[in-house]
């Protein structure tokens, strides 16, 4: 068996993500409106539901607007690297959702931070099928795969 040859694909803000985000605050929200329909007069646990629920709302919604991941996820045959223009991470990247068309990533930086990524195919078939090659054929766990029985 082979690593998998060096590729590197664009990382961004993801509008499959900020979906997710409203998703779950829609829901959320539904949630609390049937509660409040059960409810004669809203009672404090009420409001601090709406307070906890906008507050979580608003601070994911602007983690994802003001502080996407951008710049460039590379493997180079050996290991993955996340180069942004005000940093550059290394480590071991695992996939953690699956959709085909729709990756959820996370980098396990060498200084302990974790850089999760959602990457979702753009237009262009070819870096998206070269990077999902690097992915599974073992470079997700951050090394190359192991010579096997097979190479000989």
């Amino acid at each position: 068996m082979h690593s998998a040859p060096a590729v590197s694909y664009p990382v961004g803000r993801s509008n499959f993500h900020g979906c997710i985000l409203g998703l779950i605050s829609l829901a959320g929200a539904l949630a609390g409106m049937l509660w409040r329909h059960q409810v004669d007069p809203p009672a404090w646990r009420q409001w601090l539901f709406v307070a906890t629920l906008l507050g979580t709302s608003v601070a994911a919604f602007g983690d994802w607007w003001c502080h996407p991941p951008c710049g460039t996820l590379q493997w180079d045959g050996r290991g993955w690297s996340l180069t942004t223009p005000a940093t550059r991470l290394c480590g071991p990247l695992t996939v953690h959702v699956d959709l085909q068309w729709c990756l959820l990533l996370c980098l396990r930086a060498d200084k302990g931070k974790r850089e999760w990524l959602w990457l979702v195919r753009n237009g262009d078939r070819a870096p998206w099928n070269a990077l999902r090659r690097a992915l599974f054929a073992g470079g997700a766990s951050g090394q190359a795969p192991e010579a096997g029985v097979d190479d000989q």
